[in-house]
């Protein structure tokens, strides 16, 4: 083992060896490649977005904009350090080939160098350009697309520009707008307790595996709040682990608890101990999904733990996504709750507003905008805002579909008017944050929150059906709010009986454990729901004309009581609501606002195309008047 020391005297991330000193003037971070070689910094206001790329090469850097992860339809900023001199141009990609210069160069380079292993840019962009070129940067998922040459090009474009990547590239799905917390609000005392699966053997003869396992709450003698709930997963299973809610377990004195050592059940399964349905109908501790990384909660908020309600146990459920079939799989993974004495000033909750997941939620083949939407009506927000006594302020949202989600918005209706809560017109399945919002929304009685998807399944053959599994379908939101309800789950559906009538039955039975047997007409009388379904000939427009016929049916609609609440949630319950609809205000378009002219020969705005260029070194010398040097001590093992 050796030592190796270096000074860091700038305000940028800087390389020592192969070793990085995170800038603090920055908010996030991403590596964009598995192998470390290419860091991404960034932050933002309400206009602009400022990037630092560091990237393990002296060639030229590429960063990029796409709709889906491919290079047609992306924006595309190219830079490089050459002689001292960095360089920078703004691009939009047609096809795979060669990027060309955008006319309108709105990528600005602030500073640039290079090191003898390393190329740094700090580059930026305002969120909204109005080039037609460029892509707008707002809150919906983006795939980030990186390359990387190890030669600079000798010119900007043609056959001496930036040469072919070759497999130094690829796409990363990311939420650059992210608001969410990335450091635990300071406080005194804190504690942990994780929750971790025990080596459970994941099945290879099926896609989706849903485990769960009991475990006890800490023995409290008061009222304490988590603060923070983090995911720990398994080396290697990053992409098994997709997503975990943990429930407070309702009431049960005799709850089945099985030896630490026991991995627990799949769940919902003959072997699962049935009193723990039961926590099932419980409060929502937490959810977590892929790609959301820590869930912090703000300094004004906690979870309450340690109080009188419940059972004192928690189920934990892990949604296995395992789409490859994958054997000799094992996984103990899980979450870690951190927690403290230190109470905030509010209880946080978590809402679940969505379409009841059954089979009667069908996605038809064919269709490339087919929406679903679903309600919490104001006969359930009425009630329990009420027994509350107070508004509740929302936080945060997680949007929740499967693999047939393209785009998810939840909406509020207050005093007839509907505006959005959250919105991303670009889902991901494997990108599901918790997403903070930029300005807390409030919810009085008489409000409507609504959940809304819209799927792609234009490349199906025949209809998908809501379920739990990750080839099935749902339609979800998760609100993070405050004050807590006693109410956890608020959905809503159409009535079965608008779905199977548009499919030509004209009556139908529904016995106890809602199977639809078919009477008439006589042809369908032995056919089941799922083959009348399938009998319909799916086209984009009967899909079209499938959604809009719910969307204007009547819905049944539910909400569930917490344990410690005095409301009859039975009573709640309404079977033939219309679909809410609130006034939506236009939204100001700011680029029909502004004039933007695109530079031109001898118009006096500039050259056509071309790069940006600053010489590095009085860029450096101005960093190093403003900030203080660092000694870092990095330590390399051989």
């Amino acid at each position: 083992m050796w030592w190796r020391f270096c000074v860091v005297v700038l305000a940028t991330t800087i390389t020592c060896g192969r070793n990085f000193v995170a800038a603090e003037d920055f908010t996030h971070h991403e590596s964009l490649d598995e192998e470390g070689k290419f860091h991404l910094f960034w932050k933002f206001d309400d206009e602009k977005i400022e990037f630092e790329a560091q990237v393990q090469t002296t060639g030229w850097v590429g960063l990029g904009l796409s709709p889906n992860g491919g290079m047609p339809g992306s924006d595309i900023a190219i830079g490089w350090v050459k002689d001292g001199t960095a360089y920078l141009t703004d691009r939009y990609a047609e096809a795979k080939a060669q990027p060309p210069v955008d006319e309108s160069q709105d990528w600005e380079l602030v500073s640039g160098y290079e090191n003898g292993t390393h190329t740094v840019l700090r580059f930026n962009r305002k969120l909204t350009t109005c080039d037609v070129r460029d892509r707008v940067i707002n809150e919906d998922t983006l795939r980030v697309l990186w390359a990387w040459h190890d030669q600079d090009p000798e010119d900007e474009s043609g056959a001496s520009g930036p040469a072919y990547h070759g497999t130094n590239r690829g796409a990363r799905a990311t939420l650059l707008l992210n608001r969410k917390l990335t450091e635990t609000p300071t406080t005194g005392t804190t504690y942990t307790l994780d929750l971790l699966n025990n080596n459970v053997s994941i099945p290879a003869q099926q896609d989706t595996t849903y485990w769960c396992r009991v475990f006890e709450m800490p023995t409290l003698t008061s009222k304490h709040h988590v603060i923070k709930v983090e995911p720990i997963i398994t080396p290697g299973n990053e992409g098994l682990f997709h997503h975990v809610l943990i429930y407070k377990c309702r009431t049960m004195p005799n709850i089945t608890i099985l030896p630490e050592e026991h991995p627990g059940h799949e769940c919902q399964s003959p072997n699962m101990p049935s009193d723990w349905y039961g926590c099932y109908g419980g409060s929502i501790i937490a959810a977590w999904a892929i790609g959301g990384g820590d869930v912090i909660y703000p300094d004004h908020v906690g979870y309450p733990i340690g109080e009188e309600e419940g059972s004192g146990y928690m189920l934990m459920e892990v949604h296995y996504d395992n789409p490859q079939l994958a054997s000799g799989i094992s996984d103990s993974s899980g979450i870690r709750m951190t927690y403290t004495p230190e109470l905030r000033d509010n209880d946080v909750g978590t809402l679940e507003v969505g379409v009841i997941v059954n089979r009667y939620h069908a996605i038809p083949p064919h269709a490339v905008d087919f929406k679903s939407a679903a309600f919490c009506g104001s006969q359930c927000l009425n009630a329990y805002i009420e027994e509350l006594g107070e508004p509740i302020k929302i936080i945060g949202v997680m949007l929740h579909a499967h693999l047939l989600g393209v785009k998810i918005n939840a909406r509020l209706i207050h005093n007839g008017v509907e505006t959005d809560i959250a919105r991303d017109d670009n889902y991901d399945f494997n990108l599901q944050n918790m997403r903070m919002l930029k300005e807390e929304i409030t919810v009085h009685p008489g409000d409507t929150l609504i959940t809304e998807c819209i799927y792609n399944s234009e490349h199906k053959d025949s209809v998908v059906y809501g379920g739990i599994g990750t080839p099935q379908e749902m339609c979800e939101n998760f609100f993070l709010y405050y004050p807590k309800l006693n109410m956890s789950f608020c959905e809503s559906m159409p009535n079965i009986h608008h779905t199977v009538t548009f499919a030509g039955v004209q009556d139908y039975e529904l016995d106890e454990n809602f199977i639809v047997h078919i009477t008439a007409p006589e042809h369908m009388v032995n056919m089941s729901y799922e083959e009348v379904m399938e009998a319909v000939p799916w086209t984009r427009e009967k899909a079209r004309d499938f959604s809009e016929h719910l969307q204007n049916s009547t819905f049944y609609s539910y909400c569930l009581s917490d344990p410690q609440s005095n409301i009859d949630a039975n009573a709640l319950t309404a079977y033939a609501l219309p679909f809410p609809r609130g006034t939506r205000l236009p939204t100001e378009d700011i680029c029909s606002l502004i004039a933007t002219p695109t530079p031109g020969p001898g118009d006096g705005s500039g050259p056509v195309g071309g790069s940006t260029a600053l010489q590095a070194h009085p860029a450096a010398g101005h960093v190093m008047l403003t900030y203080l040097v660092v000694l870092v001590l990095t330590v390399w093992a051989e």
